[in-house]
């Protein structure tokens, strides 16, 4: 009988189902050098360095304490910490990488400092020398494993420990639910489809030839098919960033994704194996995920269940603390997604605040990004204080992970701006030659902007412009304005449908907002619509005619993208039909956004005040205006690309942030139209929690800030002890959601 255990099982008489401890060892050993081999093939350095974190990950639990403590004897708890002495052993080797991927293993990464001050206590070197021979007795590949020194240093040296610790959690935790699964008798989890990227392309690129038929406009359909015939030819070029400006209605989102399934169907390493594991597409809002995650299946031939695409966001995570110390490790192992799924479909929030993270749980996927094709829809959007780390980290993407990555807008941002330095400037190959002229070409709006001293509009004035009209979209700055003016227009009610969309509302309520619109517009009836800026970027609606509040030019840029979309409305000479009303209101209030205040000044103060009326369909003026707006600030405000060099991963960690508050997920059972169906989702996870039925209230759930959730008192209601699911219990709205919901003020999308 082994004399060492990993994990402990249902037998605590003979031991017989317990992990011996060198099983688990060399399995996670073996675990975390495929994964490296799998994430880069072209570099042995790297799998050899993550099989000896798997071998050295655990070293602590030769411990005598943590035997005992397995056993039921009660011990010191600092007596059984483990992951010092593992990373007190890489550390004498002179592998940082490993020693900082093996003391992250339990916590996350620490700071250099940190590790330094874990090595020299108690748990870290002396406990190594004390256990090392009796180890090496054990588990003979302790002694057998070599490795060149590490000389790698700066970003470099953070990415390549970033992808060690991902490969040594994933292969941790794995081997560790393998475990579970067979001491509890559980059925084994299926392996991962294929990615097929052949056949989906075929089923892609018949699915734009059925949309193509329904296109109104021939003009349009012609552009589209411009688009779609770049893609494919840029497809065959070599692995790299590319950029891919169209206007909004060019068909990008469906072109951008048979760009990236011939990108990977073409391209193969000199053993004929494909380069590409997956593609991944990456949105800046939960709306524009919502309506293209349905556009992306169907256009795959994939129903909604489907495993080969996953659907990952905020909302899909099963809540709980990530900064809580894991005991429970297969409950760790059913709450971490590691991306193993061919299509993944993201949010910016969950992709790039991963690639930043220190905590197992969110970096678990990043050896799954590595030799990926990976679609950044609507990237302006990114926030300009994180601009600079954020564009090494792309080119860092597309270096040394193998990735190609494709920066998708109709609004391109200047990555390349001279602020940033040479390995932050991303200098990405534009998919669409410019003599193509897609800009002039799907000219579809009309702008009406306020002149330098027009009075600001009150919100009845703005409810009876639109009433002017048979259809009309409005989008405003707050989710506050967007109630006010909702309650306007319902004031003078002429018996046309009105509508209200924030993220007040849940992801079903919105998307059924969003379908009944959309039906409404496609039978030529009446209605109006009331939004924040979540329906600017990417959802498909076509009015005639649309108000925006004064915001920055990429926001008012967007919103006119909802207008005549499909260009029926342009005259027989091709002049644009649709018209885009920009105004000031009474209340003029914004999001608490320095850069959304920024980008509006930039705008007002460097074009509408100085006599220069933006072109919204010109990209010279777009880029302009990115180029001013970006010597307003610092591209890193938060001095994340000198935390990256220090090796201070937990700082790093807290300083890149897309939203400084970001939340905390409630289901809103008081949904009636959602009530019965939600009331049964929420009995089966009480019953048996697991991934799958968090994801099943997904559309059920409203993300609330931090300091909105202490504001709640008795309105919320945890589900169960055992995760941290909050129900909401107040009143919800079937026009407006959330009614008692705090913080009315704030843009949320």
């Amino acid at each position: 009988m082994p004399d060492f255990f990993a994990h402990s099982g249902l037998d605590a008489a003979h031991f017989s189902d317990w992990q011996p401890l060198r099983d688990h060892l060399e399995a996670v050993a073996a675990g975390a050098q495929a994964l490296a081999k799998c994430a880069c093939p072209r570099d042995p350095t790297i799998a050899a360095a993550a099989f000896a974190a798997g071998l050295l990950h655990d070293l602590g639990k030769y411990r005598c304490e943590f035997q005992s403590m397995l056993k039921g004897v009660s011990v010191q708890r600092e007596k059984t910490y483990h992951k010092q002495a593992g990373a007190a052993k890489a550390a004498s080797l002179k592998q940082a990488p490993v020693a900082f991927a093996i003391a992250g293993h339990h916590g996350g990464i620490p700071n250099k400092a940190d590790l330094e001050s874990l090595i020299k206590g108690e748990s870290g070197q002396a406990t190594c020398e004390a256990i090392w021979t009796q180890a090496v007795v054990d588990c003979a590949p302790l002694a057998k494993f070599a490795l060149q020194e590490n000389r790698l240093g700066g970003l470099d040296a953070d990415l390549l420990t970033r992808a060690l610790f991902s490969c040594l959690v994933d292969a941790d935790w794995a081997d560790t639910a393998e475990h579970e699964r067979r001491t509890r008798g559980k059925p084994a989890e299926p392996q991962p489809p294929s990615f097929d990227a052949p056949l989906w392309l075929q089923r892609v690129l018949e699915n734009i030839k059925e949309r193509a038929v329904t296109c109104k406009d021939p003009k349009v359909g012609r552009v589209r098919d411009d688009v779609l015939q770049e893609c494919l030819h840029a497809a065959e070029r070599p692995p790299g960033l590319y950029s891919l400006t169209v206007p909004t209605g060019g068909g990008k989102t469906l072109s951008g994704l048979a760009f990236a399934l011939k990108h990977a169907a073409v391209h193969s390493d000199n053993q004929n194996l494909p380069l590409f594991r997956r593609f991944i597409y990456v949105a800046p809002y939960l709306s524009i995920l919502e309506q293209n995650a349905r556009v992306i299946r169907g256009a795959l031939g994939l129903p909604s269940h489907a495993a080969s695409v996953l659907e990952h966001h905020s909302l899909a995570d099963p809540p709980g603390d990530e900064d809580r110390e894991e005991t429970d490790r297969a409950a760790a192992a059913r709450r971490a997604e590691n991306w193993d799924a061919p299509v993944v479909l993201t949010t910016s929030v969950q992709f790039f605040e991963s690639l930043f993270s220190n905590k197992p749980g969110r970096c678990r996927k990043l050896h799954n990004i590595a030799r990926s094709v990976i679609l950044l829809d609507e990237c302006q959007t990114l926030p300009p204080e994180l601009v600079a780390p954020t564009c090494a980290m792309l080119r860092q993407l597309v270096q040394q992970l193998g990735c190609s990555i494709v920066l998708c807008t109709a609004t391109q941002p200047a990555f390349d701006h001279p602020a940033l330095g040479a390995e932050e400037r991303l200098g990405a190959t534009e998919i669409i030659p410019p003599e193509l002229d897609l800009f002039g070409r799907l000219k579809r709006v009309k702008i009406a902007w306020p002149a330098h001293k027009r009075g600001a509009l009150a919100w009845p004035e703005v409810a009876a412009q639109m009433q002017t009209e048979r259809a009309a979209l409005c989008v405003v700055n707050t989710r506050r304005a967007a109630r006010e003016l909702f309650f306007e227009l319902r004031k003078s009610d002429q018996g046309t449908p009105i509508f209200h969309l924030s993220t007040t509302m849940c992801p079903a309520h919105r998307l059924m907002v969003l379908d009944q619109v959309r039906d409404l517009l496609k039978a030529g009836e009446g209605c109006y619509l009331v939004s924040t800026q979540l329906i600017e970027a990417g959802v498909d609606l076509d009015f005639p005619f649309v108000m925006r509040e004064l915001a920055p030019l990429e926001a008012i840029i967007q919103a006119a993208g909802r207008c005549n979309r499909e260009g029926v409305l342009n005259g027989p000479d091709g002049s644009p039909g649709g018209r885009v009303v920009v105004f000031r209101s009474v209340e003029g209030k914004l999001p608490p956004d320095r850069w959304y205040w920024a980008g509006r000044a930039v705008l007002e103060t460097n074009f509408l005040n100085a006599g220069r009326l933006p072109r919204i369909d010109e990209p010279a003026d777009i880029r302009d205006y990115f180029t001013r707006l970006y010597h307003t600030g610092k591209l890193d405000e938060k001095q994340i690309q000198a935390l990256r060099r220090q090796f201070r991963f937990a700082d790093v960690a807290r300083a890149y942030r897309l939203i400084d508050d970001d939340g905390a997920p409630v289901v809103v059972q008081t949904w009636r139209e959602g009530q019965s169906q939600i009331d049964v989702l929420l009995s089966e996870l009480q019953e048996s929690p697991n991934r799958t039925r968090f994801r099943k209230l997904v559309p059920y759930q409203v993300q609330l800030r931090r300091f909105e959730l202490a504001k709640c008192g008795s309105l919320l209601e945890q589900v169960d002890p055992r995760f941290d699911l909050r129900v909401w219990r107040g009143e919800y709205d079937s026009t407006i959601g959330l009614v008692e919901g705090p913080g009315n003020e704030l843009l949320i999308v």
